[in-house]
């Protein structure tokens, strides 16, 4: 296992853990201190929720079985308005409802009790993957999409995009594979614009001379699907 990749990787990013075992706690604590920003720790959901609220962590790590709200009904609550913190929860079981919850709230992954450092590093791996990917998306041939600075990457050149191309890739994004119908573009992502025909294509025109790789399909009579030119691997 190399553990200087792992620190490099994961140098930039803050935790919060729960967990009520004391000893537990202080060996992933001190564990996780050597490869991560910041490790804030407690023994409760409610604290925990207060610590979220102050220092909004990048990954959550949650024992289930906590006093007061279990780790599953903490985490319903935070990815109500969360959608970027990745989350790992400990438990000392698996179950098929549990296997719902965890595909229903987004887990990063789920540890089986006891948890092996090697396991704490895979899963905190994927973390780092699911937090990259959500600021950058790769697009293929060198090309890359940067959600932070707004901009197209290639070859460490800024192509600089309009709001009106941001939020079209950003639709298209999100929606990679579907036909994606003009009254639909229309509808989502000029809103309360009424846009011509032309007009939307000369927008997708504008883009697609940006992007330079063919990911934006005509769909002859109905619009353009969206779709990567490379599938990014899972960690």
């Amino acid at each position: 296992m190399d553990y200087k990749a792992f620190a490099h990787k994961m140098g930039g990013y803050t935790v919060l853990y729960i967990e009520d075992d004391l000893d537990i706690r202080a060996y992933i604590v001190e564990f996780l201190s050597r490869y991560v920003k910041k490790v804030y720790a407690c023994s409760s959901s409610e604290e925990g929720l207060r610590l979220y609220k102050e220092y909004k962590p990048d990954i959550l790590l949650l024992d289930i079985h906590l006093d007061g709200m279990s780790g599953i009904e903490l985490a319903t609550v935070i990815r109500k308005y969360d959608q970027h913190v990745r989350i790992v929860i400990s438990t000392a079981y698996t179950n098929r409802e549990f296997m719902v919850q965890a595909i229903e709230l987004s887990l990063t992954r789920y540890l089986v009790k006891p948890v092996t450092n090697e396991e704490l590093v895979k899963a905190f791996e994927k973390c780092w993957f699911e937090l990259e990917e959500k600021v950058s998306v790769v697009l293929g041939d060198g090309y890359s999409y940067n959600r932070d600075l707004a901009v197209i990457l290639k070859d460490k050149k800024e192509i600089a995009l309009r709001n009106k191309e941001v939020e079209l890739l950003e639709y298209m994004i999100a929606h990679e594979g579907h036909i994606l119908r003009y009254e639909q573009l229309e509808e989502s992502v000029w809103k309360n614009e009424v846009m011509t025909l032309d007009a939307i294509r000369s927008q997708i025109r504008n883009l697609r001379k940006k992007l330079e790789i063919d990911v934006i399909q005509n769909i002859s009579g109905l619009g353009y699907r969206f779709q990567r030119v490379v599938e990014i691997e899972n960690v």
